[in-house]
């Protein structure tokens, strides 16, 4: 059996995020991944300033594709949309090159091992009987198994999603959300990149079924149509995973063990935005694990837009 001081369950944003800020002070780490680097991830690839703050990088820094956003369009209204735009810096992204490079860049080693059985053994914690640590990240999405083994279920509230990202030129330049879409709370959107443009929408699943998707779907194909956002007859097929939206009292650690970005149901309450809660969240788990700060769910940013995101957020709620 192989021992290790901690071990990373999953290799994404917040998995890699952790691995790099353990590597970096100079404390031995290994991440099992399940799918080798890169890999397709289909994500609106929405991220503000703060994530590159984070990460310790300068735009120029990035090595791939980042589109910069300075204004956005919001359609806001349900049976009447009244349309406007704002200044909002934020950054596009491909998450399939943007979480292959976070991996390379920690320099932790990865190993490809799908993670099925952990127990905790006298203060360490055994992985399929062959994997041995003191310390164990939950960075495995949703179903991570880290949750499944040692966390009650997901408490909070579950978002479905359906999403599509094809290459193609864009007709319209600007990227453009529409509040509210899919139930009271939801929204959808289309972000145009360099080639590629992504599409999609979400909402809480106590405000829309899934049997409900496919209707809502036509609905949105019918949005980007009166906004020339569409060309017809693309060969889509919608794609989309649920996650939660955990509360700022949920569980993210037990006695050595964390819970970081989507296992910890971590999501912008103004966007549902993960990228960058997972990022802040693996960073502070891994400082938690050296020492240097304390791991809460309360620690971890709430809105992708500042107060800007609290505004819309009672806008699109109180208006027909």
């Amino acid at each position: 059996m192989r021992e290790v001081e901690t071990i990373i369950v999953g290799g994404g944003p917040a998995g890699s995020s952790c691995a790099w800020q353990l590597v970096r002070h100079g404390h031995p780490c290994l991440v099992l991944e399940k799918q080798p680097m890169p890999r397709p991830k289909l994500c609106a690839g929405w991220i503000p300033p703060k994530v590159l703050a984070d990460l310790e990088i300068l735009p120029n820094q990035y090595p791939h594709e980042l589109l910069r956003l300075d204004r956005l369009r919001l359609v806001v209204g349900r049976t009447r949309r009244w349309s406007f735009r704002i200044r909002s810096h934020q950054y596009a992204i491909h998450r399939t090159d943007f979480d292959a490079w976070l991996l390379q860049r920690s320099r932790a080693e990865v190993l490809h091992h799908t993670v099925r059985r952990i127990q905790y053994v006298e203060g360490r914690y055994i992985l399929d009987e062959e994997f041995s640590c003191k310390n164990l990240v939950g960075a495995g999405g949703t179903s991570c198994p880290v949750r499944r083994n040692l966390f009650p279920p997901h408490q909070g509230n579950l978002i479905l999603t359906r999403e599509a990202e094809y290459p193609a030129e864009p007709n319209c330049k600007e990227s453009i959300l529409w509040f509210p879409f899919a139930g009271q709370s939801g929204y959808a959107w289309y972000i145009p990149k360099r080639g590629v443009i992504t599409i999609g929408f979400g909402g809480l699943a106590k405000e829309i079924s899934p049997r409900s998707l496919p209707i809502l779907w036509n609905e949105f194909i019918k949005l980007l149509e009166k906004e020339n956002c569409w060309r017809e007859h693309l060969p889509l097929v919608p794609r989309g995973h649920p996650y939660f939206l955990s509360p700022l009292d949920s569980v993210v650690k037990h006695h050595r063990a964390y819970l970081i970005g989507d296992a910890a149901g971590l999501a912008t309450w103004d966007l549902a935005e993960g990228i960058g809660p997972a990022i802040e969240s693996g960073i502070l788990a891994a400082r938690d694990i050296l020492g240097m700060d304390t791991y809460h769910r309360n620690r971890i940013r709430r809105y992708s837009l500042g107060l800007l995101g609290r505004f819309f957020r009672w806008i699109w709620a109180s208006l027909p």
